[in-house]
């Protein structure tokens, strides 16, 4: 079992012939214990109903449409994309989790509701006709939106499906709501877990256009632990960095990514008990970021990226995304070719970011699935054969870099690029 957060204490088990999202995730909680992820949403705490539906957003009969409620009002907190050119929907939420009283969160897919000529106007009658059907004030709701840019929503359908939720809310379907928010994904992305009595679901999609900050990602996490309005926004913050903020499909950024935590606020937790949230909402958040990037649009294998430096942590974290954002290691993974030479250029490439000189080739090893390829200021002689079928048979081809004498550590986590993913791409609106 892999240890690949240590600071957080969580470990992975890959289980070879079964897709990502049945690998086992495991966290360390504060007692010494160690707690499993479930690759479901057995977990799913008391106290929030949802509805889900295919409105007519999209053609096919899909679900496109969720409301998810809580019964009292809770706790929400998110972090959000940092286009520029953000959606309407974001901007209605940054309002309301600043402030942080959430009790309904509501989802349209297929349609980002971006640039068009009414974009906050829908979103604020898409919030006044959820206050009339469930009774939430619009301050106290996140609504998002998420697909094709450009297009105007079609509004009269929504709103009949917000009129349609009255008395068809029930607990314990949120999974129904996780297939609900998809575009192109393959299949939802969900986990959840139970320490003690509290318990913690979350579920998220996103499959290409994912740069964090953030991504084309939206992902909402459920809980009852009862958190302190700025404890749950730093834990938050410093998960989703760790996580969310780590990984990359295609270094584009989306209008519209949301990652969001909610909370009843119903069940107390002692100081060990907010070690454990903090350690278990990062595992989560691991787990489902991993998810979209073995998900994502013609992907074959992870890209895992481990950068030490002797600047700074920042640094680290910057080497390890110029690496897993390189098209050229990109299509190398794709292709199985362990070609040690596109790790140099990657992180040779220039940016007045890096606080450290230009790199010398006595001070640069570099490791290709626990292979060292390159030591100091010598390539050495390498099995080729043997090392691309290593990459092959692997789910996640990892990529270790050291700059110097190792102070500071990062990891960043992509994907493979393949044909597939410029077909997709290519035809999203044709």
């Amino acid at each position: 079992m892999k240890l690949v957060l240590p600071e957080d204490r969580i470990f992975l088990s890959e289980v070879p012939g079964q897709d990502f999202d049945q690998d086992a995730i495991i966290f360390e909680a504060a007692d010494g214990s160690r707690v499993a992820i479930a690759n479901d949403l057995r977990h799913q705490p008391d106290g929030i109903r949802s509805y889900s539906t295919h409105s007519g957003v999209c053609q096919g009969g899909t679900l496109d449409f969720t409301l998810i409620t809580l019964d009292a009002m809770g706790v929400g907190k998110a972090v959000y994309t940092r286009s520029l050119s953000c959606s309407e929907a974001v901007r209605f939420d940054r309002n309301n989790t600043a402030h942080g009283d959430i009790q309904s969160v509501c989802v349209v897919s297929k349609n980002a509701n971006v640039f068009t000529p009414n974009g906050m106007r829908d979103i604020e009658a898409m919030a006044a006709r959820i206050q009339s059907a469930t009774g939430v004030h619009p301050a106290n709701q996140i609504i998002s939106c998420t697909g094709v840019i450009g297009v105007p929503l079609p509004m009269e359908r929504i709103l009949a499906a917000i009129d349609s939720a009255p008395g068809r809310l029930v607990a314990g379907e949120l999974e129904q709501s996780a297939n609900a928010i998809l575009t192109t994904d393959k299949k939802a992305k969900f986990a959840s877990v139970e320490f003690g009595d509290i318990r913690l679901c979350g579920f998220a999609k996103g499959a290409g256009m994912i740069e964090p900050n953030m991504a084309t990602m939206l992902a909402y996490f459920f809980t009852d632990a009862k958190v302190e309005k700025v404890d749950l926004e730093r834990i938050l913050k410093r998960a989703a960095d760790k996580t969310f903020n780590a990984i990359s499909v295609d270094t584009d950024t989306s209008t519209s990514d949301t990652v969001a935590v909610i909370s009843t606020d119903s069940k107390p937790l002692d100081a060990a008990g907010l070690v454990d949230f903090e350690r278990a909402l990062t595992a989560l958040f691991y787990k489902l970021s991993r998810d979209i990037l073995a998900q994502a649009e013609g992907a074959r294998c992870v890209i895992e990226a481990n950068v030490s430096v002797s600047s700074s942590a920042e640094d680290a974290r910057l080497f390890a995304k110029k690496i897993i954002n390189s098209p050229l290691i990109k299509t190398a993974v794709h292709g199985c070719d362990p070609n040690w030479g596109r790790v140099v250029m990657a992180v040779g490439k220039p940016t007045d970011r890096f606080t450290v000189r230009e790199i010398q080739q006595n001070e640069l090893r570099i490791v290709i699935m626990d292979q060292v390829v390159f030591e100091f200021g010598r390539a050495l002689p390498l099995d080729l054969e043997r090392l691309s079928s290593k990459m092959r048979a692997a789910k996640t081809v990892t990529i270790e870099v050291q700059i110097g004498s190792p102070v500071y550590s990062a990891k960043a986590w992509g994907c493979d690029l393949s044909e597939a993913y410029v077909k997709i791409n290519a035809d999203y609106t044709t």
